[in-house]
């Protein structure tokens, strides 16, 4: 027993000794500032890479991945909670708008699906770890271009729900047509979520937020009104109001595609 408790003695000093020794090697976790010196001393290297002939580099060079291969690896920055409500919103969605009138479920998705894109986005950004931006900013993928792929899964997602949601109440709302219903809600999405793209990657995700919330206030405005009383002023075709719808969309994907160009040259996306 004594000569145990030697043994516990001796272990307790060397533990001693070396706990001092030791402790200048606990790593703490990186803060901000350490990530941007890093990228910091990091720069110059990098700064050598780009200037240096092409040849160098023939065999090691770094190939951008492309648009439609990092939209699918993207996917997985969402978590399954996020997928799970996105469909429970649209499925309480199409269920409640099962039991009005075809009007009524027309204002329904109108409201509800725009509203659901600009959670989506401001979802997207709140969740975007700072610190990953910054290191995402040197990569051959710039940050502004991977919001944006996330930006067009959400548009993807809400586009895919709304449709199935749209087939659903084709057999359930009396006097109902798809197309035309379809063309309803669609329209002023793809419109509201091109400028909010746009804006987005020439102001800032703020401004653009801001924007695309304003934009879909004044369309949900102007469209009650011109329910209300612009029937009688202004009366549209079927047509006319099909080519209107028409070109809403044309310019929403108009809109995605400038922005889709200004994000290869943006490097950052603090703003």
């Amino acid at each position: 027993m004594k000569e145990q408790h030697n043994q516990d003695q001796e272990l307790y000093q060397l533990e001693d000794e070396m706990k001092e020794m030791f402790s200048s090697y606990v790593v703490k976790s990186p803060s901000s500032q350490d990530t941007k010196t890093l990228l910091a001393a990091l720069q110059p290297t990098f700064n050598e890479i780009g200037i240096s002939p092409v040849e160098e580099f023939k065999q090691e060079a770094i190939h951008r991945p492309s648009f439609l291969s990092q939209l699918r690896s993207q996917i997985s920055f969402y978590q399954w909670h996020f997928w799970v409500m996105s469909t429970l919103i649209f499925v309480m969605l199409t269920l409640f708008s099962s039991n009005v009138y075809v009007t009524e479920a027309t204002q329904f998705y109108q409201f509800a699906i725009p509203l659901s894109m600009l959670v989506g986005v401001f979802y997207t950004y709140q969740t975007w770890n700072k610190q990953m931006r910054t290191i995402e900013s040197i990569t051959p993928f710039p940050p502004a271009l991977l919001l944006l792929t996330r930006m067009v899964i959400i548009l993807i997602m809400n586009i895919i729900l709304g449709i199935l949601g749209s087939f659903y109440l084709s057999f359930k709302v009396q006097h109902f047509q798809l197309l035309p219903f379809l063309l309803d809600w669609i329209a002023p999405a793809m419109l509201i979520y091109g400028m909010i793209a746009y804006v987005m990657m020439r102001k800032g995700v703020k401004f653009g937020l801001a924007f695309g919330i304003a934009a879909w206030t004044a369309l949900m405005i102007a469209g009650s009104l011109y329910q209300a009383q612009g029937y009688a002023y202004i009366p549209f075709s079927h047509s006319q109001v099909a080519g209107i719808q028409s070109s809403f969309v044309t310019l929403g994907l108009f809109l995605l595609f400038l922005a889709y160009k200004k994000s290869l040259k943006l490097q950052t996306m603090f703003r």
